[in-house]
């Protein structure tokens, strides 16, 4: 899928094993894939009423994996470094699942884990955008029509982009709202810069630039009462599209934000 009259494309892509995801997963991740496990954590729990169960990889490793039985996994891991243990406790101590990856030199998987790999520099956001698809696809209602709608016509996305570009800026510390943290690790990746959870200290910046969407806007509305209060420069955005589509559109933004003039 090609945006109209620009260097680079969104290539989404099937994943058969959504289909027959259910409660008795587990997902597993890194602070590299947040945006891809939870965008499968909040879909299936939204569109399909099953909730599967998140964990951070050295959880899994050291704290649970040693102790109970690993059928049914889902791991999203983009770095070789986490790979190699992740599929090594696989395979000496059982179990069987997905490993889904993302620039990661490997050949095949290990034992009972299929292997998806992806390379690219919009991997994690056209994994996330395929996840979406994927399960809007096998579900029923109004807005999974509605999702599936957009992905199947994303070259539209680009007139909206072009004007979050015009309108937003990121100077200042970043903030983010509960929805949107998940694109806090490809943000600092995309702009080489720190990126704040609503819930993290603020430190004593000067400006601050709050992100945040329809849905959960309240949440930091007080911090940005009280920092206003204190003299502080405070601008807010709000990403106003789904919430399964917001913090991988603003991911995506990031990524634009520091491209070459005219590649939207």
């Amino acid at each position: 899928m090609s945006f109209p009259k620009n260097g680079f494309s969104l290539n989404l892509f099937p994943l058969p094993f959504l289909s027959s995801v259910d409660s008795s997963y587990t997902v597993v991740y890194t602070r590299r894939s947040e945006l891809e496990a939870f965008t499968l954590y909040r879909t299936l729990s939204q569109l399909s009423e099953k909730t599967v169960r998140l964990i951070d990889l050295y959880n899994f490793l050291f704290s649970e994996r040693p102790y109970t039985d690993s059928d049914n996994i889902i791991a999203f891991l983009n770095d070789k470094n986490d790979v190699i243990p992740f599929l090594d406790s696989m395979w000496s101590l059982g179990g069987r699942g997905y490993l889904i990856t993302c620039n990661v030199d490997l050949k095949k998987g290990k034992g009972n884990v299929e292997l998806i790999t992806r390379n690219g520099e919009l991997c994690e956001i056209e994994t996330s955008l395929s996840i979406v698809k994927g399960i809007a696809g096998t579900t029923k209602g109004k807005r999974s029509e509605e999702l599936l709608n957009e992905l199947n016509s994303i070259n539209t996305l680009a007139e909206w982009l072009k004007e979050k570009l015009g309108e937003m800026t990121f100077d200042g510390i970043i903030v983010l709202s509960p929805i949107l943290l998940p694109a806090r690790w490809l943000m600092e990746k995309y702009l080489n810069t720190e990126v704040k959870g609503h819930e993290d200290f603020l430190g004593t910046g000067g400006a601050y630039i709050f992100i945040t969407t329809g849905g959960d806007v309240l949440t930091v509305r007080r911090m940005e009462f009280e920092l206003r209060s204190n003299g502080k420069s405070v601008k807010e955005y709000t990403f106003d599209v789904d919430p399964l589509l917001a913090p991988i559109y603003l991911s995506l933004l990031t990524y634009l934000f520091k491209q070459p003039a005219g590649v939207l």
